[in-house]
C-alpha cells in the first residue's frame, strides 16, 4: 500500500508538473502572439496579464523586455521602443494596482526602465512612476529609496569621467600604436605625436559628454519626485559638494525645468535659507532661475537679503534680486559691487538697470555714475583702478550711458563739495564718447574756474588736458583765469600759436594781460 501511496504521488508531482510547463508555454505564445499581432495602442495584452491566474517568471521576463529594451534593441523596427515601451509600461501599472502578489517584480521592471539607457524608454517610464506610482502609498517609499540610491551613485564613485577618459585615450593611444610602421619616428614623429594629441582631446570630449549622460540617467527621475515633493531638492544641495564636474553639469541641466516647476514654494525657500556648504554655484543657478523673466515674491527677497547678512558675505548672493532691492540698500552695497572683479561687475550693471525699469527701484544709469564717483578708494577701502575700470564698463554701453545722461551726471558732479578725484578723467572721457559735448564742457570749465580747480592739483591736471583737447573752444575759459593761473596753464598746454592767439584774445579783455606774454 505504501508502495502504491508513493507511485500515485509521483504520479500527481509529474502531472502537475507537466500541466504547469503547458500553461507557461501557451500563455507565453498567447502574449507573443498580441504582442506581434496587434498594435501597441490595443489593451488586449494588458486585459490578458492581469486576468491570468498565474503569470510564471518567462511572461514576467518577456515583460521586462518590452519595458526595458537595450540599445542594440531600437533599430529592430522599433518593436520594442516607442509606443511598445508605452504598452509594456501600461501593463505594469494595471498589474501593480491589481495584483498585489507580484507588485514589487513588476515595480522592479518600472525603476529599471526608468533608469534606462535609452532617454525614448527613461522618459516614459519617469512619467509613469512619478506621476501615477509616486502617489500611491504602498510602493511610495520604495521608489524614493530607489531614486536616492541612484543618485547617490553618482558620487559614490559611479560617475568617474577622469577614470573614463583615461581609459578611452589608452584604448586609442593602443589602437593607434599598434597601426603605426616601424620606422614611423624616423619618417614624421613630429606628425604623429599631433595626431595622437587631436585623438586624445577628442577622447577627452567624448568622454566627458557621456559622462554627463550618464550621470542624467542616474538622476532623472530624482529630479521627477522633486517635483511631487519639493523636499527632496535638499538631498542635491547635500551631494553638490561631492559631485564631480560632469555630474554637477548633469545637475545644471536639470534645474531650470525644475526651479520653474516648483517656483518659490515653503519647502524651496527653506532650502535657500540655508544651503549646505559647497552648494554656492547650484544656490546661484536657483535664484537665477527664481527671477528670471518674472517678479520674485516677497519671501524670497527676504531670504535671500538675510542670507546675505547672516551667512553668504560675497556681494554676488545678490545679483538675482538685484532689480528688486529698494534703492538705499542698493547704494550701502555698491562699493562692494564696484570691488569685485570686473566681469563681475559687468555682469551686475545690467541687473542694477533693470531695477529702474520695474517698479522703480533701484538706479537709473545717472545715479549709478555719481554713485561710483561717490566712491573714495581710501575710505572704502577700493583700488582706484577698479573704481576707473567700473566707469569704462558704463563708457562701453553708449545706448544706455546715453549724452543726456552724461550732460545730467556731470552737472550734478560739478556741483559737489569737493569735487570728485575722477571728475575730469570722467569729462575727459564723455568728450572722447560724445564731441558734439564740447560747449556743454565749457560751460562746466568755466563753472570749475568760478570753483578755483587750480587748488586741486590732480584735478587741475585733467583741467588742463580737457583744454588742450578742446582747443580753440577752451581759450575763452582760459582767459578767465586768473593771470598766475593762465601762466601756468600756457607753460603747460599752449603752443606757440596759442600764445599768438591768446594774446590778440587778452587786448579784447583788458590790457592787463599782456604782462604775461613778454
Amino acid at each position: 500500500m505504501r508502495l502504491y501511496g508513493e507511485a500515485e504521488e509521483e504520479n500527481d508531482f509529474f502531472s502537475s508538473t507537466t500541466a504547469t510547463s503547458a500553461y507557461e508555454t501557451f500563455l507565453l505564445n498567447v502574449v507573443e502572439a498580441l504582442r506581434d499581432s496587434f498594435p501597441p495602442s490595443d489593451k488586449s495584452l494588458s486585459r490578458l496579464l492581469g486576468d491570468a491566474p498565474y503569470l510564471p517568471k518567462s511572461v514576467l521576463k518577456l515583460l521586462e523586455c518590452l519595458c526595458c529594451p537595450g540599445p542594440c534593441e531600437k533599430s529592430e523596427k522599433e518593436v520594442q521602443s516607442g509606443d511598445r515601451v508605452t504598452q509594456g509600461l501600461s501593463a505594469v501599472w494595471s498589474l501593480i494596482l491589481l495584483r498585489p502578489n507580484i507588485r514589487d517584480v513588476c515595480l522592479k521592471i518600472a525603476l529599471q526602465s526608468a533608469v534606462n539607457c535609452l532617454e525614448e524608454v527613461r522618459m516614459k517610464a519617469i512619467r509613469l512612476v512619478a506621476n501615477k506610482l509616486y502617489p500611491l502609498p504602498a510602493i511610495a517609499q520604495q521608489i524614493e529609496d530607489f531614486a536616492k540610491d541612484m543618485l547617490f551613485s553618482t558620487v559614490k564613485g559611479g560617475i568617474t569621467e577622469r577614470t573614463d577618459a583615461v581609459a578611452l585615450v589608452t584604448r586609442s593611444q593602443m589602437d593607434i600604436d599598434s597601426e603605426k610602421p616601424t620606422n614611423e619616428h624616423q619618417a614624421g614623429g613630429m606628425v604623429g605625436k599631433d595626431s595622437s594629441s587631436d585623438t586624445d582631446q577628442s577622447c577627452m570630449s567624448e568622454s566627458a559628454s557621456s559622462s554627463i549622460s550618464e550621470a542624467q540617467r542616474c538622476m532623472s527621475l530624482y529630479f521627477a519626485l522633486c517635483t511631487k515633493k519639493h523636499y527632496l531638492f535638499r538631498e542635491v544641495f547635500i551631494i553638490y559638494k561631492s559631485a564631480s564636474k560632469s555630474v554637477k553639469q548633469a545637475i545644471h541641466r536639470h534645474i531650470p525645468i525644475l526651479v520653474r516647476t516648483m517656483g518659490s514654494s515653503s519647502e524651496l525657500l527653506e532650502i535657500i535659507s540655508d544651503p549646505p556648504s559647497g552648494s554656492e554655484n547650484l544656490l546661484m543657478q536657483v535664484l537665477h532661475t527664481l527671477t528670471d523673466g518674472t517678479v520674485p515674491s516677497p519671501e524670497l527677497v527676504s531670504n535671500v537679503r538675510r542670507l546675505f547678512d547672516a551667512k553668504f558675505k560675497d556681494v554676488e548672493i545678490l545679483f538675482p534680486i538685484l532689480p528688486f532691492l529698494p534703492r538705499d540698500e542698493v547704494l550701502l552695497i555698491f562699493p562692494q559691487l564696484v570691488n569685485l572683479p570686473l566681469d563681475k561687475f559687468q555682469l551686475a550693471l545690467p541687473r542694477l538697470l533693470q531695477a529702474s525699469s520695474h517698479s522703480g527701484q533701484g538706479l537709473s544709469p545717472a545715479e549709478v555714475l555719481i554713485a561710483i564717483h561717490a566712491i573714495d578708494p581710501d575710505r572704502d577701502a577700493i583700488p582706484l583702478k577698479k573704481v576707473t575700470d567700473a566707469c569704462n564698463a558704463c563708457f562701453e554701453q553708449r545706448q544706455i550711458f546715453t549724452q543726456q545722461v552724461l550732460a545730467k551726471v556731470l552737472n550734478q558732479l560739478v556741483e559737489q563739495i569737493p569735487l570728485p578725484l575722477l571728475f575730469m578723467r570722467t569729462v575727459l572721457q564723455a568728450i572722447g564718447a560724445f564731441p558734439s559735448l564740447v560747449e556743454f564742457i565749457m560751460e562746466i570749465l568755466s563753472r570749475l574756474v568760478s570753483k578755483q580747480i587750480w587748488k586741486y592739483p590732480k584735478l587741475w591736471v585733467g583741467f588742463l588736458k580737457c583744454a588742450q583737447l578742446t582747443k580753440p573752444q577752451s581759450f575763452g575759459v582760459l582767459l578767465q583765469l586768473p593771470p598766475p593761473q593762465l601762466e601756468n596753464a600756457l607753460n603747460r598746454v599752449a603752443s606757440s600759436r596759442l600764445l599768438w592767439l591768446l594774446m590778440l584774445a587778452s587786448r579784447t579783455y583788458g590790457l592787463h594781460f599782456q604782462g604775461l606774454f613778454w
